[in-house]
């Protein structure tokens, strides 16, 4: 049975004939009652279904990162959720079962704010991963104290390693702990912040590192 919250007028919760009123992140909505599936999945759905089971367990741990660094672009919906719906239109490749995950077109932060010159990652030291940029504060909004945030993926233990705030733009380098991915690869990101967190750059792919 469904109920009025605030009156004839108010939004209702439950179900209503074949109507269901809920909230969704604190908006009153309505939608169908579901319906019984008949038969099975069309070859279009079990693709879509692959896509957001692969996207959803290789993005899941950075769910801190992206609500952060998706927070700008992201309307009606977390930042997690919008670089989800980015990352799995755009950074998949291969049809249902062969899908894979297209690592440098994966984007771990969306924004305009300009991202550093020339970024590079590299490994002078097992378990340590160093990523170097062109300091160019000044460049539109880019200023000094953008603070750099950084990545790395091991596919094969499908794990992650991030941080949110490596350095200030102007340090022009920064170094990851990655200890537990020692004598493996990984592949790297890097994007930029502002101090606030109201602007954030895309970030980008800075290759497959040997540790």
């Amino acid at each position: 049975m469904g109920k009025l919250l605030n009156g004839i007028n108010g939004p209702f919760s439950g179900k209503v004939g074949t109507v269901v009123g809920t909230t969704w992140r604190g908006i009153p909505v309505i939608r169908s009652k579901p319906t019984q599936r008949k038969g099975g999945f069309s070859a279009l759905e079990l693709q879509q279904q692959a896509k957001f089971s692969l996207m959803n367990k290789f993005l899941r741990p950075l769910n801190t990162l992206l609500n952060q660094t998706f927070e700008t672009v992201a309307v009606q919906m977390t930042g997690f959720n919008k670089a989800f719906s980015y990352n799995v239109k755009n950074a998949i490749t291969g049809l249902h079962p062969q899908l894979a995950v297209d690592y440098p077109m994966v984007l771990l932060g969306r924004g305009d704010l300009p991202n550093a010159a020339l970024p590079s990652a590299a490994s002078s030291l097992e378990g340590r991963l160093d990523f170097k940029w062109t300091d160019n504060s000044g460049k539109g909004k880019a200023i000094a104290t953008d603070k750099a945030f950084v990545a790395a993926y091991n596919e094969e233990l499908n794990k992650w390693k991030y941080s949110l705030d490596a350095a200030a733009r102007n340090a022009g380098s920064c170094a990851l702990d990655t200890t537990e991915f020692k004598g493996k690869a990984v592949h790297t990101y890097i994007g930029f912040i502002s101090a606030d967190g109201k602007d954030v750059t895309d970030s980008l792919y800075t290759g497959l590192v040997n540790l």
